[in-house]
């Protein structure tokens, strides 16, 4: 798949913005799965903005769709209380309250903050997913045979 990215960075703001395809996000409600909860989403992006992030000590992950980098926020703050869901903005630049499930290969635009972590001895940067645009929906899939029962029966 050819992956063409839209990147800009401002180092004295350390907010930045990337589009590129997406993959399992979880921006509309967040991740459970784990803790801490988070809304995220995995970003696949052209090899370039891989550089550019690399170079500012991102982690890139290889997945099975790809080389990608993680944008989350988590539910929590560290220091108490709760933080905002990303804004949301569909294809015609409006903030909306919900987009529709994003479905992995969806193309999207993303703006984040990137700080500088420190724990257990390791250190990093991490990102703050602050908005998310869709510009182009791929239909989310539910998992096949998930019409066959009753999640709360299980």
């Amino acid at each position: 798949m050819s992956i063409e990215s839209n990147s800009a960075y401002n180092p004295s703001t350390r907010i930045g913005e990337v589009s590129g395809v997406a993959y399992y996000a979880s921006v509309t409600t967040p991740n459970t799965t784990f803790e801490p909860h988070k809304w995220e989403i995995n970003l696949v992006v052209d090899d370039k903005a891989l550089d550019e992030f690399s170079a500012r000590g991102y982690t890139i992950k290889e997945k099975d769709f790809g080389r990608c980098i993680n944008f989350k926020r988590n539910v929590t703050r560290k220091g108490g209380g709760t933080n905002n869901r990303p804004i949301l903005v569909n294809e015609n630049r409006k903030r909306v309250d919900e987009l529709p499930k994003i479905g992995n290969g969806s193309k999207v635009k993303i703006q984040y903050a990137d700080y500088d972590w420190n724990y257990a001895g390791k250190t990093g940067v991490g990102t703050d997913l602050r908005a998310i645009q869709l510009l182009e929906l791929v239909e989310f899939a539910e998992p096949e045979g998930s019409d066959f029962y009753d999640e709360e029966e299980f």
